[in-house]
C-alpha cells in the first residue's frame, strides 16, 4: 500500500473529508517513519504544533477506523481496516424482485443477479458474503481478451484499474452488472461496467471503449436509469480510466455523494 492509497482510504473512512495541509504532512511523513521533530524540521511549523496536529489526527482516525490509531501503528491499523471492510459481490448478481422502498439491511446478496427496481431502496448494510483479499490477483483467463481479477472477468485494462481503486477504497461495487429496466420499447436488459453503492446511493460508472459524444438515445437511457432509482450515470473514456483510475474514482464518488437523493 502506498502513502497515496493510504490517504485515500483514510479520507474515505472520514466520509470523504479531505485532510488539511498540516494533517497531510503529518500523515505522509509519519507513514515514512519520521518523528515529530524531523517533520517539524523539514517544514515551516513548530514542533509543538506538529505534535498537537498529529494527536488530533490520530484521534479522528481512531473514531473513523474503529481502532486506536497511533503514530507508530498507522500502517497496521489501515491494513486491518481494509481487510475488515472489503466485500466481494459475485459477478452477475440476479434478484428478480421489485425493491422499491425495500430495506436491504442485513440481506445476503451472494450469488444473486440484480434484476430489480431499486428506487428508494435502502441497501446501506447489506451482507454481501465473501471478502476480497487486499492483495488483488490479476491474471489472463483462458478466454481470449479476458482478464481474471479476484474471480471477476474483465475485458479491458481500464476495467481492472477502476476495480482496483474501488477495492482499495473499500467501496461496495458490482462489476459488469446486468440490469433490467422499463423502456418505451418494453422491458430490456442493460449492462453497467460498474454499479457502485456509496452513501446510500447507487451510481453507474460506464467506460467508453472509444471516444464518443453523447447521443439522444444514450441520454434517454441515462434518464431511464435515473427514473429507476440510479442517482448518477457517468461516462469516462477508457484511456483516462487506465491512466488516472484514482482520479476517476475520486471524482465519481465525490459527484455521487453530492447528488440529491
Amino acid at each position: 500500500m502506498t502513502v497515496d492509497e493510504a490517504i485515500t482510504i483514510a479520507e474515505t473512512a472520514l466520509n470523504y473529508d479531505r485532510l488539511n495541509k498540516v494533517q497531510e504532512i503529518v500523515f505522509r511523513q509519519s507513514w515514512e517513519g519520521r518523528s515529530y521533530k524531523e517533520i517539524a524540521a523539514s517544514t515551516e511549523y513548530e514542533y509543538d504544533y506538529i505534535k498537537d496536529a498529529g494527536a488530533k489526527l490520530w484521534k479522528l482516525l481512531s473514531t473513523a477506523l474503529a481502532e486506536k490509531v497511533k503514530k507508530d501503528n498507522l500502517k497496521s491499523v489501515l491494513k486491518r481496516y481494509l481487510r475488515r471492510t472489503q466485500v466481494n459481490l459475485q459477478r452477475n448478481l440476479t434478484i428478480e424482485v421489485n425493491l422499491s422502498g425495500a430495506n436491504l439491511s442485513g440481506a445476503n446478496l451472494s450469488g444473486a443477479r440484480l434484476f430489480a427496481n431499486l428506487n428508494e431502496a435502502d441497501y446501506g448494510q447489506a451482507d454481501l458474503d465473501k471478502t476480497i483479499n487486499a492483495d488483488s490477483e490479476t491474471e489472463l483467463s483462458d478466454s481470449e481478451d479476458e482478464i481474471n481479477w479476484n474471480g471477476f472477468r474483465f475485458h479491458s485494462d481500464a476495467q481492472v484499474k477502476i476495480a482496483e481503486i474501488l477495492d482499495r477504497t473499500s467501496t461496495l461495487f458490482i462489476p459488469n452488472s446486468q440490469l433490467r429496466l422499463t423502456t418505451p420499447a418494453g422491458r430490456q436488459n442493460q449492462q453497467a461496467d460498474f454499479l457502485i453503492f456509496h452513501q446510500n446511493k447507487l451510481g453507474i460508472l460506464k467506460i467508453d471503449r472509444e471516444l464518443s459524444h453523447p447521443n439522444t438515445t444514450e441520454d434517454e437511457m441515462c434518464q431511464r436509469f435515473r427514473d429507476s432509482g440510479i442517482s448518477l450515470v457517468k461516462h469516462y473514456d477508457a484511456t483516462r480510466c487506465s491512466e488516472q483510475p484514482d482520479l476517476v474514482v475520486q471524482e465519481f464518488l465525490e459527484i455521487l455523494s453530492h447528488v440529491q437523493a
